[in-house]
């Protein structure tokens, strides 16, 4: 299993560069060659968005951490500042998040 963090990296910069989807690219596309972002192929892309989704039906709060976190380049202090809560609160629930997150992955993975 590749490690989580790296992967939700990947697809937040995936999902920024997205048009027509939900995702709406917060800059201009670039060129592969320029490009130095990690990213996923889209068929990766496609499950780890999909089990993205999945925790906003489980846990809405932390769907909207982990979007903020890896889609909009918050920190854990910018976030905590938002929510009125300390920035320990908001690693905490991102990492609950990453695990639900990593576990969706594995069984999309698994049912391939």
């Amino acid at each position: 299993m590749r490690d989580i963090r790296y992967l939700l990296t990947a697809w937040g910069n995936w999902s920024g560069s997205r048009i027509g989807t939900e995702y709406k690219a917060a800059w201009p596309l670039v060129t592969a060659s320029s490009d130095i972002r990690p990213m996923l192929p889209d068929a990766d892309g496609e499950t780890v968005d999909r089990a993205v989704g999945r925790l906003k039906h489980f846990d809405p709060l932390g769907y909207d951490i982990v979007v903020a976190y890896y889609k909009g380049k918050l920190s854990c202090r910018a976030i905590g500042r938002e929510l009125g809560r300390k920035h320990e609160y908001v690693s905490a629930y991102l990492s609950r998040s990453e695990a639900y997150i990593a576990g969706r992955v594995a069984e999309l993975l698994e049912a391939a």
